[in-house]
């Protein structure tokens, strides 16, 4: 059995048996019309959200590291989660229907993934990162003056982007984040060869026949759909991007073949146990699942940065 079908048959099992966990657990003393109730309406909302945002936010941070050649390159680094935030923060602050927030998710998204390539128009990391810092910054600062002008209730549902959490979506809801983690992952496994030759630089890119800079729209366009439908639904939950696909490839997986799916099994994965250590660390609080993934990714973000600074 090669590698990559080993990683994905024991991402698949944890998968499997941490969602079994999730879905039962404390429902033996239940009557079974409480156990259905809580099960379809609660936790499995909650499962399928955490799966597919875990997914989508992996295979997006795969996509985004093979396009700026950069190991450090996520979606929340370079403005994207920090854009989708933005945009659906003004949209709460207008009164919007959940509608209008997913399009100002997506359009945010867009917007900041559109300006980090303007800024980084030499492909080069430090400048990547530096335009991650602006947007990031821009769009902090925007937040803090739209706190000290909308009343508590309209600030409380801010602060829900803010920090994230998989706790409040219906199965609808969790339903078409499903089908969108399936259409994003399905058009980046489309695009694996694209990916590989992207890894190569644009001049080798160009020579070999590919159109680098209408493939890395698309790419950007795919991105910005996938971080800002995520966001919309469920709020900034950081750092999976990055961390899944860099440990993916130390571990030997370098084809986006077996990246592409393999990133959203382990995405799913570490979203699954990040809303695990949410929910019953400290019960009975629910602890945001952003904050959980960030206390996992902000070191690991700063090992990679000693390790860029390294001489080869």
């Amino acid at each position: 059995m090669s590698r990559s079908r080993r990683f994905a048959l024991g991402l698949l099992l944890f998968l499997l048996i941490n969602s079994a966990y999730l879905l039962l657990i404390d429902t033996a003393s239940l009557p079974r019309h409480a156990v259905s109730d809580i099960v379809w309406q609660l936790r499995l909302p909650r499962l399928l959200t955490a799966i597919s945002v875990g997914a989508i936010l992996a295979v997006c941070g795969t996509a985004m590291q093979a396009q700026f050649r950069n190991p450090l390159a996520d979606p929340g680094l370079v403005g994207v989660a920090g854009g989708a935030g933005l945009g659906a923060a003004l949209a709460i602050a207008l009164h919007s229907p959940a509608a209008v927030v997913a399009i100002a998710a997506f359009a945010g998204a867009l917007g900041a993934n559109v300006l980090a390539q303007f800024l980084n128009q030499q492909q080069q990391p430090q400048y990547l990162l530096l335009a991650g810092v602006a947007i990031n910054a821009l769009s902090g600062a925007i937040l803090a003056v739209l706190f000290s002008l909308v009343p508590d209730p309209i600030l409380r549902s801010i602060q829900f982007w803010l920090l994230g959490s998989f706790a409040y979506t219906s199965l609808p809801q969790a339903v078409a984040l499903c089908s969108l983690s399936l259409v994003v992952g399905g058009y980046f496994l489309r695009c694996a060869t694209a990916l590989n030759v992207l890894l190569l630089g644009a001049a080798q890119a160009y020579a070999l026949g590919l159109d680098v800079k209408r493939e890395q729209q698309r790419l950007n366009l795919v991105v910005a759909c996938g971080v800002g439908g995520a966001v919309a639904m469920t709020g900034m939950v950081g750092f999976i991007g990055l961390m899944v696909p860099h440990i993916l490839r130390r571990c030997g997986i370098g084809h986006h073949r077996q990246l592409i799916p393999l990133a959203a099994l382990a995405g799913a994965g570490l979203a699954l146990a990040a809303d695990s250590v949410a929910q019953y660390s400290a019960p009975p609080l629910d602890l945001p699942v952003g904050a959980m993934t960030s206390l996992a990714g902000a070191p690991f973000f700063l090992y990679l940065l000693r390790q860029q600074q390294r001489p080869c």
